[in-house]
Order: structure tokens, then C-alpha cells, then sequence
């Protein structure tokens, strides 16, 4: 199978990756062996390896994807990996270096500032993860991304205070 060029071709990908995560991967394999230097082949076997339950395969993924084209997409998702591993300072390291990239797009997409406030919760550093929160839209909504809160902005906030809290507690 060729790497999709169209929105059409897009989709259909998307919907082999979630209903067949290893022909996916067979498929995106086909193309790094067409073109070992396509970042986007690299980003897009990432997310085979994370519905495949590979999240160190797709770190190794990802940083290849990021060595050959450094964005702010690349970087979210390796931060969303590592804070899947529980990496929450690496995670945050990354986070940092995609919103560097493009703070007003960074801010419009508003799931790396989500991302981000639960890393610093998690950390117990509920005042940062407080600041990402107020960084969100105003009418932000969410129902919960890999494990992060969910609801609104208030919502959001009580759940951050609730982690810090324990991830404090957990140190004691």
C-alpha cells in the first residue's frame, strides 16, 4: 500500500490503523523501506507501536521522526509518549520545545497545555500545572486524554490540585 498523498487516502489509513494496527504497521513499513528518510513514515509507525501496545518502539520512532524534521507535532506526541511512561520531566522537556515552536498554535490546539498541566500535577507542582490550566481556552472542554483530566476549565483545575496533592503525599 502506497503512503497516502490525499485526505481520502488519510482517512482510510487511519481507519486500517485502528481496525488492523499490524497491516498498518506492514503498510508503513513498505513505505520506510520505499524512503528511510521520511519523517512522516516514521511519525505515522509510531501510532501502529502505541495501538500495539509499544510505547518503546515508538519513542525510537518518534526521536527519528524529530531528527529529521524537528516540529512541534513530532514533539507532542514523543511528550505524549513519555508521559505515558511516566517521564512526566522528559515529557515536559518536550512539551516546552513543541509550544517554543509555535506558542499561538500551541495555545489554539490547547491538548499540549492540557498534557503539560498534568505532567506538572503529577510531579506535585499544582501551581504550574494550575498555569497551563488558566492557558486554556475559555471554553475548553475535554472528555479526558489518556488518562488526563476531564471537563472544563474548573473541572480540569480541581482534578490538577487532587494529583499534586497525592503525587506530594506519594513522596512523603
Amino acid at each position: 500500500m502506497k503512503e497516502p498523498t490525499t485526505p481520502e487516502e488519510v482517512l482510510a489509513m487511519h481507519k486500517l490503523l485502528r481496525s488492523d494496527p499490524r497491516r498498518y504497521l506492514e503498510s508503513v513499513n513498505e513505505w520506510l523501506d520505499a524512503n528511510p528518510r521520511s519523517s512522516h513514515a516514521y511519525y505515522d509507525r509510531h501510532l501502529a507501536w502505541m495501538h500495539l501496545g509499544e510505547p518503546r518502539r515508538a519513542l525510537e520512532d518518534l526521536n527519528k521522526a524529530i531528527e529529521l524534521n524537528p516540529d512541534a507535532a513530532g514533539f507532542l506526541s514523543r511528550g505524549e509518549v513519555l508521559r505515558h511512561l511516566g517521564e512526566y520531566n522528559r515529557a515536559l522537556d518536550d512539551f516546552a520545545r513543541g509550544e517554543a515552536l509555535d506558542k499561538e498554535q500551541w495555545r489554539a490546539d490547547a491538548i499540549g497545555l492540557l498534557l503539560q498541566a498534568d505532567c506538572h500535577a503529577r510531579l506535585g507542582d499544582d501551581a504550574t500545572a494550575l498555569d497551563c490550566c488558566e492557558r486554556l481556552p475559555d471554553d475548553f472542554w475535554t472528555p479526558g486524554v489518556g488518562g488526563a483530566p476531564s471537563g472544563d476549565k474548573q473541572a480540569i483545575a480541581g482534578k490538577l490540585r487532587v494529583l499534586a496533592a497525592e503525587a506530594r503525599a506519594s513522596t512523603r
